[in-house]
């Protein structure tokens, strides 16, 4: 169950990039912001399913923009 997780978790990545640079406008701390993000998601999975996968993952990596921009 872990790996299908890991694996829809996954296809998520280019839209989750492309949020991130749009915020942060900087590619590079984007890649980190979204490598943080799923790492995140696979070693919390707190993922209840009472929304979308895409949905929960948002919601992480908003949290790990604001992180970002405040140690900026």
């Amino acid at each position: 169950m872990a790996e299908d997780l890991a694996r829809q978790i996954e296809t998520h990545r280019g839209y989750l990039l492309r949020v991130a640079q749009l915020q942060l406008r900087d590619r590079d701390l984007a890649e980190d912001v979204v490598q943080d993000t799923l790492l995140a998601a696979l070693s919390g999975s707190g993922f209840a399913g009472k929304s979308s996968l895409k949905t929960w993952l948002t919601g992480i990596l908003k949290h790990k923009i604001v992180d970002a921009i405040r140690r900026k």
